[in-house]
């Protein structure tokens, strides 16, 4: 008998190509055209809805390319689809990996050209910066990503939403799950941080190019199931 919440998933991943997008309000969720979502006030987003069982493990897309075809390699056995925020000058050196991230059944979004710290921008820079990696998206894998997370910082501001806003991206993809594993702890560390405050809806932030990663990766993905949490994208998570 299938699984009705793949079943429930896999209508909504044909929704999505559609180009249909949905916003939550209390426990209901309402279906709006993609105009709608552009059209809307920016905001950094953490989480998705917490009446789901899913989660989004979104990726930092830069470092080693054999370390990040580990990682991919892991969510594709695994059937995980994950987000890759892709650094543009990442992208422009390695011309297939785009590509391949999508090949894989993944997603992928805009994390700026050169991975600056973006709090310390002016517009005109911040803009060049996001423009910029959202050409590197087009040139290399033929779409610009819905979604924009900026570097070097969890929290947006003023600056960088305008910048983001000017490129056509309506938000800033935050998260509410740090794994720290840029930091190159142990994997029992990175599983820690991750499982010690993931829940419904959360957005799990994690790094391509960090070798302990591929150790920990395959622990994340079993927690989850243990707790009946389904990985998704960003797109299904949000339902835009």
């Amino acid at each position: 008998m299938q699984d009705s919440g793949r079943d429930e998933r896999a209508i909504t991943r044909r929704a999505l190509l559609l180009g249909g997008s949905a916003v939550i309000v209390g426990a209901s969720e309402f279906l709006l055209p993609s105009s709608a979502m552009a059209a809307s006030a920016g905001a950094d987003i953490y989480h998705g809805s917490r009446l789901r069982a899913e989660v989004a493990l979104t990726f930092h897309g830069g470092g080693d390319l054999s370390i990040a075809r580990k990682i991919l390699a892991i969510a594709k056995k695994d059937q995980a689809p994950i987000t890759v925020m892709a650094i543009g000058i990442w992208l422009n050196s390695n011309s297939t990996i785009g590509q391949e991230i999508i090949d894989a059944g993944n997603e992928i979004g805009n994390h700026t050209l050169n991975h600056k710290t973006m709090t310390t921008l002016s517009l005109k820079e911040a803009k060049y910066e996001i423009s910029k990696g959202k050409l590197a998206l087009a040139n290399l894998v033929g779409s610009t990503g819905r979604w924009f997370r900026p570097s070097g910082t969890q929290k947006s501001n003023g600056i960088i939403r305008a910048a983001a806003g000017a490129s056509g991206y309506a938000h800033c993809i935050s998260y509410d799950v740090d794994s720290r594993d840029y930091q190159d702890p142990p994997a029992k560390t990175i599983l820690s941080n991750v499982t010690k405050s993931i829940q419904n809806g959360s957005i799990v932030s994690l790094h391509l190019g960090h070798s302990h990663t591929v150790t920990a990766l395959p622990l994340i993905l079993q927690a989850l199931a243990d707790r009946k949490l389904a990985p998704v994208t960003i797109s299904e998570l949000l339902r835009a």
